[in-house]
């Protein structure tokens, strides 16, 4: 007697549509009445896709919105929600007549980084620590990262982070010298990149100097604000004392820097404990040459 081996049922046969559409405000608030059991939201994310619409960077891509046989969007409620909180109509790919259990397989992909959303800009140089000079930059022009302690970074999307780089091309020469400099310091490569950069718009000449300088250990004597510089970052990296955040760091270099361009001296840079009148991350003096002279603390 022959015994029949047990079958899988084949899916029931769906065709399975695509087209480009322009997805209004209404349009999105349709199809999202249509998102059942989709991903929990995730507001940081709509607001980053919305800021990308207002200001012009949103680009169609091959991500596409995706709904299932029986009409149910399983894919693209981050895109529909920015639509509506940024009111402006944007062109989407969008695919029908998916099987429902393809749900579960949407976004276990690794994510596009700042970094790879660069590279594949064409910016080859250094791309992952472009990107997070990029970041802090625009922490810094955004009013946050004000004082040594300050920890908060808001996220910037893969968009602005381009748009950034594209404004700011001179950076190249500042992440160059960070990597030429930065492992003999013992600081963060995109920490000091950064801190380089605003160092060369006062005074080129003088920043490669400074940097070059700390790393070389071509340094004077006790009070050197360079030395005290490189005894901070040393001591970290040897658990001899706490890391310096990213805030902290550039305090750390920019207090170090106007003391040497004005000659005077420093014994310790020391933040306090909060974020309290006095952690301000000061403003950079401009200078050419640097001079030799009275002494702080």
């Amino acid at each position: 007697m022959t015994v029949q081996q047990p079958t899988v049922a084949a899916p029931e046969a769906h065709e399975v549509t695509h087209e480009f559409v322009d997805l209004t405000p209404g349009l999105a608030e349709k199809w999202l009445g249509h998102n059942l059991g989709n991903r929990h939201l995730r507001r940081q994310k709509v607001q980053q896709y919305a800021q990308d619409m207002r200001s012009g960077n949103w680009q169609t891509s091959g991500q596409s919105i995706q709904f299932d046989w029986e009409g149910r969007l399983i894919d693209g409620q981050h895109r529909c929600e920015a639509v509506i909180e940024s009111g402006v109509t944007v062109r989407v790919l969008v695919v029908r007549g998916l099987d429902p259990r393809s749900r579960e397989v949407i976004d276990t992909g690794a994510k596009r980084t700042g970094g790879d959303a660069l590279r594949f800009a064409g910016f080859t140089q250094d791309p992952t620590v472009l990107a997070a000079v990029a970041r802090i930059a625009d922490a810094r022009e955004s009013g946050y990262l004000k004082t040594a302690m300050a920890t908060s970074i808001p996220t910037l999307s893969n968009s602005d982070i381009i748009a950034w780089a594209e404004l700011n091309p001179d950076v190249s020469s500042a992440i160059l010298l960070a990597r030429r400099t930065g492992k003999s310091i013992n600081i963060q490569p995109s920490v000091w990149a950064y801190c380089l950069y605003e160092l060369e718009k006062v005074g080129a000449n003088a920043a490669v100097e400074f940097a070059e300088s700390i790393a070389d250990m071509r340094l004077d004597g006790k009070g050197d604000p360079r030395r005290v510089l490189l005894d901070i970052f040393h001591r970290a990296a040897t658990g001899q004392r706490r890391k310096p955040g990213i805030a902290e760091a550039i305090y750390i270099v920019f207090r170090a820097w106007n003391a040497w361009v004005s000659g005077v001296t420093l014994n310790q840079i020391v933040p306090g404990k909060s974020n309290t009148e006095g952690n301000e991350i000061p403003k950079l003096q401009a200078v050419s040459v640097p001079t030799t002279g009275g002494s702080a603390t």
